[in-house]
């Protein structure tokens, strides 16, 4: 890659202080590893690939998608903010044109957290993905936007918030729903009246 070629920006956020038990996978360690796997392979050595520190996301973001119960503090912590944060320190890099693309590696993780969040689901307590989109169409006018989700699981909290939107495009690849958690996803699932074939 020259130096005038496509610009990447790299957002790291391995939240020190979440984890769902010291020996569960999705912990700390997940993050750092990869991290240090960047810093090993020479990956930010590469012309044109920079890391970013994240930026911190606002309680107001995350009311621009969830109803929080019992309050919006009670759901989404420090931590949370943080991993928005990342996630729209990547939106500002590439509409402000710092960066081409950006990729935000943070957690908390948030594809199973629905429109209505009253509790963890699949240790997502807020969506992480869904706040940064609707953060990029707040400040940028970013009409219409896809998700690809790769995971074994489901993106079913994606799903529920873009459920009836025409202008979000959900594409989740995941296991097959009758072996693994949350049990959706199945093919014949292609979103609700108003945005049939957005979801698939």
């Amino acid at each position: 890659m020259s130096e005038s070629g496509p610009k990447l920006g790299v957002v790291f956020f391995p939240a020190f202080d979440w984890a769902i038990s010291d020996l569960h996978p999705e912990r700390e360690e997940r993050l750092l590893y990869t991290q240090d796997q960047f810093r090993e392979e020479g990956i930010f050595d590469i012309p044109n690939i920079q890391e970013h520190p994240p930026t911190y996301g606002l309680y107001e973001d995350v009311e621009r998608v969830h109803f929080c119960l019992p309050e919006t503090r009670a759901r989404c912590g420090p931590s949370h903010l943080s991993s928005l944060g990342g996630a729209v320190k990547s939106a500002d890099l590439v509409f402000s044109g710092q960066a081409d693309k950006a990729l935000a590696l943070v957690r908390p993780p948030g594809h199973h957290a629905m429109k209505v969040v009253h509790g963890n689901r699949g240790f997502c307590d807020v969506n992480i993905t869904a706040m940064m989109i609707e953060y990029a169409r707040e400040t940028y006018g970013a009409p219409r936007v896809a998700v690809v989700d790769t995971d074994c699981h489901a993106s079913d909290g994606i799903m529920d918030i873009y459920w009836n939107d025409p202008d979000t495009m959900v594409i989740s690849l995941h296991q097959d729903p009758r072996t693994a958690y949350p049990g959706t996803g199945y093919a014949h699932e292609l979103g609700g009246p108003t945005a049939l074939g957005a979801t698939v």
